[in-house]
């Protein structure tokens, strides 16, 4: 599906927690070495995941998004007054209802903004902009704050139970270890330029692969599920092969003329095969994977945080999530 932009970027925040889990902690905690063969830096070596920031029991999702959006409000010149609308993405919710979004405009004074909640796997995020963006172009919407709070890390310590007593199979779960919590924010607002702000989002869902990962909680308590990822990553990146070209003939441009390349990040592997595959040079593909590991919903706008941007620069989002869904867009500055 391919859709006109009608929004630019007008600030971005992203939140870590402090704590520090290293990925070597979480082998030695399972006895890697002993019960599977897996040395204790396999998740060092192979997938480029060193630590990840893991939330305190107070840092609810609600609670990462909430000081992601200060900053980005901060830095939008936005207030929160002026927002017309607030989308919470994420897949991690401090209840199930109502929606995580209510409580994101009652705790930073967006009084005049409805609020609601979106989810798309680890491609929510790239939902809630395509939403936000729709928005402005069909009704008087000005300003859009899209917010998400991950703090998945908690299935990660929970399938690390189950495996310490023997009821689950590494290789189903060993995805979860790549997970990392934090918070992002971006406000959105209606293009000045024509030529700035996103110009094409190009999205598609092969919904089929759904089982590759998926997610539910047990009865007694705690998650069940898969996690396949070698599987589901040469799927995402294969879908998005068969989109490439079409994105930049919409765009008019070339792989030589992007300067940064954002991508959903599950790893090293899966993050250079995308880079190959968009045909950009990795370091223009910025990573956060090995500090801060997969954090889900939160990547895309995190990574785009943390680049110091030049006017005119081309950026080519590649977001993507299980189900599976992809999307490629394209965003100048």
């Amino acid at each position: 599906m391919l859709i006109k932009g009608n929004s630019q970027i007008a600030g971005i925040g992203a939140y870590f927690p402090s704590q520090i889990v290293t990925s070597q902690e979480l082998m030695r905690e399972i006895r890697s070495e002993a019960n599977y063969g897996l040395a204790e830096n396999w998740l060092n070596e192979v997938c480029g995941i060193d630590e990840r920031r893991v939330a305190s029991a107070e840092e609810t999702p609600s609670v990462l998004a909430i000081k992601a959006a200060e900053i980005a409000l901060n830095n939008s010149g936005v207030s929160p007054v002026e927002i017309d609308a607030v989308i919470f993405c994420g897949i991690s919710r401090d209840w199930i209802e109502p929606s995580v979004a209510h409580k994101v405009q009652h705790e930073l004074g967006c009084t005049n903004a409805i609020s609601f909640d979106v989810t798309s796997a680890c491609h929510g995020f790239m939902n809630g902009i395509l939403i936000a963006d729709n928005l402005i172009q069909a009704s008087n919407t000005n300003n859009v704050l899209v917010v998400t709070g991950e703090t998945l890390t908690d299935m990660t310590f929970d399938y690390m139970k189950q495996l310490n007593n023997k009821e689950i199979p590494l290789k189903n779960v060993l995805g979860t270890f790549t997970i990392g919590d934090a918070g992002a924010a971006m406000v959105l607002t209606p293009k000045e330029n024509p030529n700035v702000g996103f110009q094409y989002f190009n999205f598609y869902t092969e919904a089929k692969h759904a089982d590759l990962c998926k997610f539910s909680l047990r009865q007694q308590g705690g998650y069940e599920g898969q996690m396949v990822m070698g599987k589901i990553c040469s799927l995402i990146v294969n879908l998005h092969k068969s989109l490439i070209e079409q994105t930049y003939r919409k765009l008019n441009w070339q792989s030589t003329d992007i300067n940064h390349l954002i991508c959903h990040q599950a790893g090293k592997k899966p993050h250079i095969r995308m880079a190959n595959m968009a045909k950009v040079p990795l370091e223009k593909a910025p990573i956060s994977y090995k500090s801060y590991g997969n954090i889900i919903t939160a990547t895309i706008p995190a990574n785009l945080y943390g680049i110091d941007f030049k006017k005119d620069d081309k950026i080519l989002l590649a977001g993507s999530g299980s189900g599976a869904s992809i999307s490629q867009s394209g965003l100048v500055f």
